[in-house]
């Protein structure tokens, strides 16, 4: 059975293009070039099951990225695909570098300062061009870690820590 929490997100089905049911993808992956090995896609709405299409063609034309699958053949059959997002299983997921993580391994993780205090549990991480910010609930309030070496020590996915160095006055109870 197909379980949707092994499942993450890497696209999403953007408009149609033409009439013979072709589609734009948009991809939410830091490696779209994934979309041109695949020879299926499992799509879904709101973590809810997915399920698989067969690929008949994906093209890179400029920056855009088409997709059209098998059985798909009419703009009215594809505008019912808008919307929904390209998933892969966990198990696809493309090995990243040293210090580089997926977003979704590092929320839930707790994070410490370096004497072992708890600060909070990362909420969500926020990019940006020149770093991400981690956003760590604290007691009910945010609390925004820059994710550079300065403030980021060590981060264990496995055991779901993360070791932070923080500066006065990050912490909202401390002003």
């Amino acid at each position: 059975m197909i379980n949707p929490e092994d499942y993450i997100f890497v696209g999403k089905i953007g408009k149609t293009i033409g009439i013979n049911g072709s589609l734009t993808i948009v991809p939410l992956t830091s490696f779209p070039e994934r979309f041109e090995k695949m020879k299926s896609f499992f799509l879904t709405k709101e973590k809810k099951t997915p399920f698989e299409l067969t690929i008949s063609k994906i093209e890179y034309l400029n920056k855009i990225i088409t997709v059209k699958f098998k059985d798909i053949d009419s703009e009215e059959k594809a505008k019912t695909l808008i919307g929904y997002r390209i998933t892969v299983h966990k198990k696809d997921r493309f090995e990243l570098p040293k210090d580089y993580y997926y977003i979704e391994d590092l929320i839930g993780c707790e994070v410490f300062d370096l004497k072992g205090n708890l600060i909070g549990k990362m909420k969500s991480v926020t990019e940006m061009s020149s770093n991400d910010i981690y956003v760590v609930d604290h007691k009910g309030k945010e609390v925004l870690i820059p994710a550079i070496s300065q403030f980021i020590k060590d981060i264990d996915i496995e055991n779901k820590r993360i070791k932070a160095s923080l500066i006065d006055g990050m912490l909202p109870d401390e002003n």
